[in-house]
């Protein structure tokens, strides 16, 4: 044979796997008898009725198309607040609101730890001196906002920090829309975040759901996340029995200790992963619907279909895009997306193709934003509720999902439920069980990354050109001019007032009190992150600092002595 002759394979290419992303082995076709003893008005029903299989809403998209957002985080607050506003202009109508790595483990910048971290993911925030930059210009009453930080101190502080900034605007706060995440179970199981104990974490988690429902109703302060169990090796079944059965718990809590009702907390709001199995992920959404409004009706006692209701935001997978070849996660996306539509979601934060290589450029960000528009206005999706309901395959899917997550959840309460899994390791154990499984795929060629196990080709000069434009880490001045800024900022505070402010979250921490007024308040006067996990800690009787690394400052100290 020549040297450059090439000989063609009709079965290149072919399949290596019969089963799902999620290890759900599927037959070669699904007809009538595959889903017969499932009736119509059980587990479906039409779009906008329950169990809400189908989608929230008669109409669906005709009436309001899925939120679009993106985590928008640079390394300034100027660049931030740049960013915003060219993103809002092209079509982004929910604010992703995020901070950088300390941020996300309550820590100031200043702190011995944070110096490497600075400004890495997103601007360092750690007072409502820069936070106020990142929103500038921006309509705080009109605005839709998401608060997806890793820990709930972070969630809550950003919080306050959102309502502290509209009230010194003398804006209403009862008008402010969003959501956060507030998950105290992603945030030691994923994270591994230890500026809180999980005491702590879900004495915030309610205190932050209360003063929520009573003073910003149309706020939803808690969205148990499955993105990141799923991001870290979760499958789909154990991410969706995660979220279920998270907001199971913490409404059961919410109407033991608080006696706030299931119907009164109103609808569910989970933050979900699209991965890259595309009729798993429309399955996957669908069953989150339906079975959140079984568990409201069935078991929360929920009578108002509101309560019954669960809304689904979106990350799409992030851990599916490759450095290899970035290209091509141009296709990932695009079909993420498609799943999120087919499978109605109510917000959809795209990832973006030079996700993988650093923050996203702003062309990224367009790309991402533009394909749901053509999805919408080009392709003409969205006019029909749930247009792949009926597919044979679809509902035994959904169907099968629906089936081994009720054994998933039925196992988890066997050992003690989510929070006892959490801290017995059951659920790390099922994490890395997947790992291992999804690992030994890839190794035995049953599970193809294209461009990275398979169909490799050279980078061009258009992959090399995302690659040269993803936004990299901060350079150094950047980072001494927040430290700079924040050691400004400490010494122009007036001492009384934060000492006010500090030690009434203190007493409200330690006495069992909602702790968010208090927050708000402090953060006027100039409290940062750190100081409010201090002092949070200190109520509870443990170090000021969690990682031993500096001692209770002395201004905190003289608080200590006049509150006790």
């Amino acid at each position: 044979m020549k040297k450059d002759t090439v000989q063609l394979d009709r079965h290149a290419g072919g399949l290596v796997r019969w089963a799902t992303q999620g290890h759900i082995e599927v037959k070669e076709f699904y007809t009538p008898e595959d889903v017969a003893d499932h009736s119509y008005e059980e587990t479906l029903g039409d779009p906008g009725q329950y169990p809400y299989t189908r989608g929230l809403y008669q109409s669906m998209y005709r009436d309001r198309l899925w939120l679009k957002s993106f985590i928008v985080g640079y390394a300034t607050v100027e660049e931030t607040n740049e960013a915003f506003k060219k993103y809002i202009a092209a079509g982004m109508n929910d604010l992703r609101i995020g901070g950088d790595l300390n941020a996300q483990v309550g820590l100031d910048p200043d702190h011995p730890s944070a110096f490497n971290s600075i400004s890495c993911a997103g601007p360092t925030v750690p007072g409502l001196y820069r936070f106020e930059k990142i929103l500038e210009g921006i309509d705080l009453e009109q605005g839709v906002y998401e608060l997806g930080d890793a820990s709930p101190s972070s969630c809550l502080f950003r919080y306050s920090m959102l309502l502290a900034l509209m009230e010194n605007q003398e804006k209403d706060i009862s008008r402010i829309r969003g959501n956060a995440v507030n998950d105290p179970i992603r945030s030691k199981l994923v994270f591994g975040i230890r500026d809180f104990t999980t005491e702590i974490n879900k004495r915030i988690c309610l205190d932050f759901i209360e003063f929520s429902k009573k003073h910003t109703p149309k706020w939803h302060p808690f969205s148990p996340n499955g993105v990141d169990l799923n991001q870290s090796g979760m499958d789909a079944v154990a991410e969706v029995g995660g979220v279920l059965a998270l907001g199971e718990a913490v409404c059961r809590e919410l109407q033991n200790s608080r006696g706030i009702s299931v119907d009164e907390f109103g609808p569910m709001v989970f933050s979900m992963d699209a991965d890259s199995d595309f009729f798993e992920t429309i399955a996957k959404f669908r069953v989150a619907r339906r079975m959140w409004a079984r568990i409201a009706k069935e078991k929360l006692g929920a009578k108002t279909e509101r309560a019954m209701k669960l809304k689904i935001g979106i990350r799409t997978s992030g851990l599916s895009l490759q450095e290899q070849n970035p290209l091509n996660n141009a296709a990932r996306i695009t079909l993420q997306i498609l799943s999120c539509v087919f499978g109605g979601v109510n917000s959809l934060d795209s990832s973006c193709m030079d996700e993988a290589l650093g923050l996203p450029s702003f062309e990224a960000r367009m790309f991402s934003l533009n394909a749901q528009h053509i999805v919408t206005h080009e392709a003409n999706i969205p006019m029909v509720a749930d247009p792949l309901g009926g597919s044979y395959y679809l509902e035994w899917l959904t169907n099968k999902i629906e089936s081994d997550v009720t054994a998933y959840m039925a196992e988890m309460e066997a050992n003690g439920g989510i929070f006892e899994c959490m801290e017995n390791d059951w659920l790390k154990g099922k994490m890395l069980e997947n790992r291992r499984k999804v690992q030994k795929e890839r190794q035995d060629g049953k599970r193809l990354i294209i461009g990275v196990d398979a169909f490799k080709y050279p980078e061009g000069p258009i992959n090399q050109a995302i690659i040269d434009s993803a936004y990299h880490a901060p350079p150094l001045d950047v980072r001494m001019k927040v430290l700079a800024e924040l050691k400004e900022f400490r010494e122009s505070r007036d001492p009384e007032k934060l000492k006010q402010g500090l030690k009434a979250v203190y007493l409200a921490s330690k006495h069992g009190e909602n702790v968010v007024r208090p927050i708000i308040d402090a953060i006027k006067a100039g409290m940062t992150l750190g100081e409010m996990v201090g002092v949070i800690r200190l109520g509870y009787s443990l170090p000021y600092d969690n990682l031993n690394q500096i001692d209770t400052p002395e201004y905190v100290k003289v608080m200590l002595k006049e509150a006790n």
